[in-house]
């Protein structure tokens, strides 16, 4: 998925991009963005001179995009039902089936953030070129 983001920050080699939700019509995962503007951090592997204010064009694979939507809400939510069956072995209590269960969730959400932080680079946005301003 390629996207047109600006540069918003920029502190040696580690750039901050944001872009405005209306760019955002055509995404998939639009449902879950609630802010009218993103940041988020952005690799420049092949060292193309930026500076703040830039608009890049960035790509992140449709596979890996997949793979983060579903780490990153779908296995916490997968987690659940094992909480839950450990649940109904400690006891028949519904509460302590609840309580299971959402620290399954919870487990799930920290694997996730683990799992994120671990394989930072992988799952980064990389600028594949500079925009050139239509002046």
């Amino acid at each position: 998925m390629k996207q047109t983001v600006t540069i918003e920050e920029k502190k040696g080699e580690d750039l901050v991009a944001g872009c405005d939700k209306s760019l955002c019509h055509g995404c998939k995962a639009s449902f879950f963005c609630t802010s009218k503007k993103a940041s988020f951090d952005v690799l420049n592997p092949e060292g193309i001179p930026l500076e703040k204010g830039d608009q890049v064009i960035i790509d992140m694979p449709p596979r890996k995009t997949l793979f983060t939507v579903f780490m990153s809400l779908g296995f916490p939510l997968l987690m659940f039902v094992p909480g839950y069956l450990i649940g109904t072995l400690l006891s028949d209590s519904q509460g302590i089936m609840l309580i299971t269960s959402l620290a399954g969730v919870a487990l799930g959400f920290a694997i996730s953030a683990l799992f994120f932080r671990l394989n930072r680079k992988k799952y980064t946005p990389v600028i594949v070129e500079k925009k050139e301003n239509d002046d």
